[in-house]
């Protein structure tokens, strides 16, 4: 009953200053709203982070040819053609209980065609592992298997959008289209894995034996990407650092030369998403950080302005029977409630970036969680509490009879 009364009168004496409960609310809600996007951007990457993790594969490894640096001509780093088909067959023996094993390269823009539909799409070679390394299964017909990739055979898998576009009304199963301008026959359809965190339609790709791809379509020795299916969360560690091993042993590399692969990992990309929002963050928290404290040193120095208006308002109270700690209270409830106000206000504020950056800059993630109120009604709270005792302080060592005159 006594903080419902403390608050009661301090609502009471916000209201009858308005002007000035305006003014101090005002620089509260900047910080708040600063405080806002910042939660939202830190939230957002980290359901980023999960939609990536989970469309590349909690326990996935995927090994890129070229190294992790930008060389110069003729440097083998910067090479897209330094891994082989003997590459993936040796991690596959070395490690084929622990992880299932695809090698596979993707072209981008490839022509196809089929009646009188035209298009270009992300064309993938791989072995007849994709589907268990992809976690990526047919919907309909059936998966490229081993007598496909024996026999260089022109089949192919659709993915949904493709099936989609091309054979509108009718089964793609057993269906004829022509890819770099060699035919190839529909075996079957992939499931659909809709719109990645990026934007670009999963779909919107196609799937041909490894062997055809090399030697009958486009005629290259390498492979572009290895992927790996760890069996164990557990040994995703351990089966890169053997990989990496393997590899460097393979390609003759010692210590300190460059590696002329790149390893990825579900914790290295969330390493790198952090690392490119770290920087946006820190600025955000940096100014929310200044705004707050400046919208605190206004409120304390409002409240010092309105004191000696309300001194003898104050007397009259000490001559009633209220106490110093009575005044003290009230004045300090003022504080935390007009920062509370402040934090309403700047959360609404801060809501308007936070829904409104993903749809003008879809690669900017935002989010709102429990933990957007939870910070906002903490910092406000401890912005209004520590910045009313001086105003609350002062007002409750006035002498009431020096007050009355």
């Amino acid at each position: 009953m006594r903080i419902f009364r403390v608050s009661r009168q301090a609502g009471s004496a916000l209201w009858s200053q308005k002007g000035k409960a305006f003014l101090m609310l005002l620089g509260i809600a900047v910080g708040i709203m600063l405080l806002t996007a910042v939660v939202g951007l830190s939230q957002g990457v980290e359901k980023r982070i999960s939609e990536i993790t989970a469309l590349f594969g909690p326990r996935a490894i995927v090994i890129q040819a070229g190294g992790g640096r930008f060389g110069g001509p003729g440097d083998r780093s910067a090479s897209s053609s330094t891994l082989k088909l003997e590459d993936a067959m040796a991690i596959r023996n070395r490690l084929s209980e622990r992880a299932v094993v695809a090698a596979a390269f993707v072209t981008d823009d490839i022509p196809i065609k089929s009646g009188d539909t035209n298009a270009q799409t992300d064309v993938m070679a791989a072995d007849p592992n994709f589907p268990q390394a992809y976690d990526w299964y047919v919907a309909s017909g059936d998966p490229l298997d081993e007598d496909d990739e024996r026999a260089m055979s022109r089949v192919c898998v659709l993915g949904a959008t493709i099936a989609r576009n091309f054979f509108p009304e009718q089964d793609p199963v057993g269906q004829r289209i022509m890819i770099n301008r060699v035919w190839f026959t529909v075996k079957g359809v992939l499931t659909s894995r809709g719109t990645n965190a990026m934007g670009f339609d999963m779909d919107d790709r196609l799937w041909i034996p490894l062997s055809t791809g090399m030697r009958r379509v486009f005629h290259q020795d390498y492979i572009r990407n290895i992927r790996l299916n760890v069996r164990s969360a557990d040994d995703v560690a351990a089966v890169t650092d053997e990989a990496t091993n393997l590899l460097r042993d393979r390609h003759h590399i010692r210590t300190p030369e460059e590696d002329d692969f790149r390893l990825r990992t579900p914790d290295f990309i969330a390493q790198r998403v952090r690392s490119m929002a770290r920087t946006t963050e820190l600025v955000g928290a940096a100014l929310a950080t200044v705004a707050l404290i400046v919208g605190g040193v206004v409120l304390m120095n409002i409240l010092l302005l309105s004191l000696s208006e309300r001194i003898p308002e104050i007397g009259l109270k000490r001559a009633l029977g209220a106490s110093q700690h009575d005044i003290f209270a009230e004045f300090l409830a003022e504080s935390i409630i007009v920062s509370l106000m402040g934090m309403a206000l700047g959360v609404l504020l801060g809501l308007v970036p936070v829904f409104l950056i993903p749809k003008l800059f879809p690669l900017m993630p935002m989010a709102v969680t429990w933990r957007t109120f939870a910070y906002a009604a903490l910092f406000s709270s401890f912005v209004g509490g520590i910045f009313g005792v001086q105003p609350a302080r002062r007002a409750a060592r006035l002498d009431p009879v020096e007050a009355l005159r």
